[in-house]
């Protein structure tokens, strides 16, 4: 399991997110340290005549040029402010620069961004302070904005500023900010005894946007662990580790759902019954206050002892 905020030992030029964030000087000129290696790995003339088009960049916002050569697709270039004595509206435009690149970023559909720690080069901003400024905004972005599901990454390459970092991170409950993944868990794939229905159910960005963050029980209690990869949501239960749902999430709203049949895996029978169930299951894990780590789903066979009884009127 990794969190939506995560801390990297090396060179930004090297992450494959979509987008990576340039130090920048407001005259989006190359430089030194991180704005010199990206302008090297991205192409220096390529990169540069794309600057040049925008021109200027205030302190404390950021623009965006493609990423030329790099793995990532764009190159956000955010200017930081150059650290006086902290009574300057540096934390301010430092924060700034950071929720004016999430902005971009989501403006252009990436689902990941990579960050150097900014300021904290040349321009002389204290680490630790760097931390908390930009674990901080970042953490404000990902709550104010789930619906825009970006994982971000910091790379650094110094051994101290990467401990620095990481116990901000811990400080800050950022951990909590998680994401499943199939490995979080066992998984066993759905069984040949299956079938398929549409669930018609349209999810505001907010709700969609839990989803996919899924859920990794704490113990093998009869729970769900979800993960959704590539547009597709697996429902296991976690103390058999089979898979009973499959939905694949549509933007109009009609989702494709396989459902596991094997009885001895799942007890729904109907694809009448399994809507209803489903449609439960859904109703909370998309709540902002679902609690994803220690809330017993006893919801779910309430549901299932009430579709069995319907089944036995």
């Amino acid at each position: 399991m990794y969190s939506a905020i995560e801390i990297r030992k090396t060179s930004i030029t090297d992450l494959d997110t979509d987008a990576i964030v340039n130090a920048a000087n407001e005259a989006l000129a190359a430089g030194g340290g991180v704005c010199g290696a990206i302008f090297r790995a991205a192409g220096h003339r390529e990169l540069q005549e794309a600057c040049d088009g925008i021109g200027h960049c205030d302190t404390g916002d950021a623009v965006i040029t493609p990423g030329f050569r790099l793995k990532a697709g764009y190159v956000i270039h955010a200017v930081g402010p150059r650290w006086q004595d902290g009574r300057h509206g540096e934390p301010e435009k430092l924060r700034s620069a950071y929720r004016r690149s999430l902005e971009l970023a989501a403006a252009h559909h990436c689902r990941s961004v990579g960050f150097p720690l900014i300021s904290a080069g040349i321009f002389g901003y204290p680490p630790e302070r760097a931390w908390a400024d930009a674990v901080s905004a970042c953490m404000e972005f990902l709550v104010l904005h789930p619906e825009a599901g970006i994982r971000i990454v910091f790379a650094v390459l110094d051994e101290r500023i990467l401990a620095l970092g990481e116990k901000m991170l811990q400080q800050s409950g950022a951990s909590g900010l998680r994401i499943a993944e199939k490995r979080d868990w066992k998984t066993l794939d759905m069984p040949e005894s299956r079938d398929t229905f549409i669930l018609e159910r349209p999810f505001t960005p907010k709700e969609r946007a839990a989803l996919c963050r899924g859920n990794v029980p704490q113990d093998m209690g009869d729970k769900w662990f979800w993960y959704v990869e590539d547009g597709v949501l697996c429902a296991h239960r976690s103390w058999s580790g089979f898979c009973i749902y499959r939905i694949v999430l549509k933007d109009d709203g009609r989702h494709t759902v396989t459902v596991n049949r094997d009885p001895e895996q799942y007890g729904c029978t109907s694809i009448d019954e399994d809507k209803e169930v489903l449609s439960g299951l859904l109703d909370r894990w998309t709540k902002p206050a679902y609690d994803y780590y220690e809330q017993w789903l006893s919801e779910t066979a309430d549901m299932l002892d009430r579709a069995g009884r319907k089944r036995n009127e």
